[in-house]
């Protein structure tokens, strides 16, 4: 009875095969079942063998198994029916597996600790035993591996009298199988991190990964290395799907480090994200519609110069005449108004209204077809203008109590001779007069002398002397009030009055 409920036993362990569903196992630590069938030997004996083993992988390298055997050894030099020496075992295998799941083909090492049962000449005799062994795990698909396997065991025999020593050992040599059980996860995206530890599981193939099967991101800007084109981002820059720090306004400069995030798209910034200032003067290029202001100068929101030493309404960076008094009215360019272009400013101008090309005097009034602005109590014509044809020549000045002329008067009759060659046909009278000071007599007769000396320079310069009539008026025609410094220097001139065209 004891053989039949052994061999059924011992069927039923070399037949035993399944797979058992349970989800969530990791590949380096799933359970499995390992049937084996082979032989066993000593000394010249041998018989079969069958293992069936359920164990479970702690890690790729190491995991236990809880197995039970059955070897039936027939003892050569006693008869067929009493001499079978019959061996149930259940005990428990340490494992150590050599390399890592991408050798393919794993060589083991098996450490056994047991006991035992045994029938020999129709007697039971039990005790423990241990073995030491190793083998291959050759994989065949993703839940089955071939096991091939050899151990030295060395039993330790308890009753004693029925056999000589009380110990006892045999070889056994076996094949099997190894089937997994619970969900393979696999290593899908090629890794090296399995499916089930795998915390990325889509990661593509040789990107560089950490533990947990994620690609590595160096930076921990939440991009990985392998998408990130900026590897070396500051800890804590929020950054955009390429890894870069968010430049909001796309001038080039990070958001984080822009001290004007809100540029327009196109303007060119400084190293701070800020649109540049070539001139400094707070208005940016873009909007600066005077670039080239000078340092320190005063601006518009246009970037234009507003600074006017002279007061006058023109900006001083576009002022031609930048000390110009600001009693006077001046043009676009800052310098007195020339109304009628004949080169003498309005505030000097006499005649301002002077038609085009038409030569002047230094009183900007041309000796024929002008129109000169009345004196106080002068006749004028219909048009407002005056009826006399007198014109001062300013500027006409001489030295002190004498009829020499100055430099600049003679610079001044020099423009005056030009004018007379406009008019080759125009005969003048050329009148000195003087202030009041001194008497009647003498000033008459300085006066004259100055009209002669003016005469004899003109000509000096080609002006025909039959043309200059000189004339002394001393102090009889003042045109302004003599009791003051102002008026005598007024008073003190030189004029010309047409008498014949």
């Amino acid at each position: 009875m004891l053989k039949s409920w052994k061999w059924v036993a011992g069927l039923l362990l070399l037949g035993a095969t399944g797979v058992v569903t349970a989800a969530g196992e990791d590949e380096d630590t799933r359970w499995y079942i390992s049937p084996s069938i082979g032989a066993v030997f000593s000394d010249g004996d041998f018989g079969p063998a069958g293992v069936l083993g359920i164990g479970r992988s702690i890690n790729n390298n190491f995991g236990f198994e809880l197995e039970a055997g059955y070897s039936e050894l027939d003892v050569g030099d006693l008869p067929s029916s009493t001499g079978k020496y019959e061996r149930i075992t259940v005990g428990m295998n340490l494992i150590g597996t050599m390399g890592n799941p991408s050798w393919g083909v794993r060589p083991f090492l098996l450490a056994n600790l047991n006991a035992h049962t045994i029938d020999f000449l129709d007697e039971t005799l039990d005790g423990g035993g241990v073995a030491l062994g190793g083998g291959l795990f050759i994989p065949m698909t993703k839940r089955w591996d071939l096991r091939v396997e050899s151990r030295y065991n060395l039993d330790f025999i308890s009753k004693e009298g029925i056999v000589p020593e009380d110990t006892f050992y045999v070889w056994t040599a076996t094949v099997g199988a190894r089937a997994k059980f619970g969900a393979d996860p696999g290593d899908d995206d090629g890794d090296g991190v399995p499916n089930g530890k795998d915390k990325c599981p889509d990661t593509p193939k040789g990107v560089q990964v950490y533990s947990d099967g994620c690609p590595i991101d160096l930076d921990q800007d939440g991009v990985p290395d392998y998408l990130d084109k900026c590897p070396n981002t500051p800890p804590g820059s929020p950054v955009d799907a390429s890894g870069c720090p968010f430049d909001s306004d796309g001038d080039g400069v990070p958001d984080h480090l822009d001290q004007c995030p809100g540029t327009p798209a196109g303007v060119r910034v400084d190293g701070r994200g800020c649109p540049i200032d070539s001139d400094g003067d707070g208005i940016p290029d873009y909007l600066d519609r005077c670039p080239d202001t000078k340092p320190g100068s005063a601006v518009n929101a246009q970037g234009c110069d507003i600074s006017d030493k002279d007061g006058d309404g023109i900006p001083d960076h576009l002022d031609k005449c930048p000390n110009s008094d600001p009693k006077i009215k001046v043009g676009p360019d800052g310098c007195p108004l020339d109304s009628d272009g004949d080169g003498i400013p309005d505030y000097l101008d006499e005649c301002p209204n002077t038609p085009p090309g038409l030569k002047v005097l230094p009183n900007g009034c041309a000796l024929v077809g002008d129109c000169r602005k009345p004196r106080a109590g002068e006749a004028v014509d219909a048009n407002g203008c005056a009826l006399d044809q007198r014109f001062i020549l300013r500027g006409v000045k001489f030295e002190f109590d004498s009829d020499k002329l100055t430099k600049p008067a003679e610079l001044i009759l020099n423009d005056v001779a030009d004018t007379l060659a406009a008019y080759p046909d125009v005969v003048v009278e050329v009148q000195g007069h003087t202030d009041s000071l001194g008497t009647d007599a003498y000033n008459l007769g300085l006066s004259e002398r100055r009209a002669i000396s003016v005469k004899r320079y003109l000509d000096g310069r080609g002006v025909s002397g039959n043309r200059l009539r000189p004339v002394g008026y001393g102090e009889t025609a003042p045109i302004a009030d003599n009791s003051t410094a102002e008026g005598q220097e007024e008073n003190r001139r030189v004029e010309f009055r047409v008498i014949g065209n």
